[in-house]
């Protein structure tokens, strides 16, 4: 189980594993305004999972940078080719660099693109351009998201979410 964590101010800093809330919560360091249904029992006590716990001091600095890597553009492309659309599963794709590393492209978000292993072989060394390929979507830095790797959302984060 996860849990979504607050700062005093309620703002949604990350989502953490629910027994760290929960020691949180025990400690004094956070207070649960959320709880599953379901309990952890101690030999002594009986503790309620908490869904959702907010922080007893204000958190000044979030660290919202996604780092430029061959997962986060995966992510960012979803999974998807973008040249000739196609979806595949990450072991399937390589990365395509926009302007070439030979001719000093960057591993940037804007000169990095999901590409599939056909298309990245008839791109070879050339611009998009040079190969008369089109890009299905401009590459930029994708937004920083504490929900990114969440399948499903619990349904009592949602007022806590802006």
């Amino acid at each position: 189980m996860k849990t979504l964590k607050l700062d005093f101010s309620y703002r949604p800093i990350e989502v953490i594993d629910s027994l760290e809330a929960l020691v949180m919560c025990i400690v004094g360091k956070a207070v649960a305004v959320e709880e599953y249904e379901e309990e952890i029992s101690s030999p002594s006590m009986t503790f309620k999972i908490p869904s959702v716990i907010v922080l007893k001091r204000l958190v000044k600095y979030i660290n919202s940078t996604l780092y430029v890597n061959r997962n986060n553009i995966f992510w960012r492309d979803r999974g998807q080719c973008q040249y000739c659309g196609i979806i595949e599963t990450p072991k399937e794709l390589t990365l395509d660099h926009i302007i070439p590393k030979s001719r000093g492209g960057k591993n940037t978000w804007k000169n990095l693109v999901t590409c599939c292993k056909i298309c990245n072989q008839e791109k070879r060394d050339r611009t998009p351009e040079e190969a008369e390929m089109k890009l299905l979507n401009k590459p930029k830095a994708p937004r920083y998201s504490i929900l990114r790797d969440m399948k499903d959302i619990c349904p009592s984060w949602k007022i806590y979410l802006w």
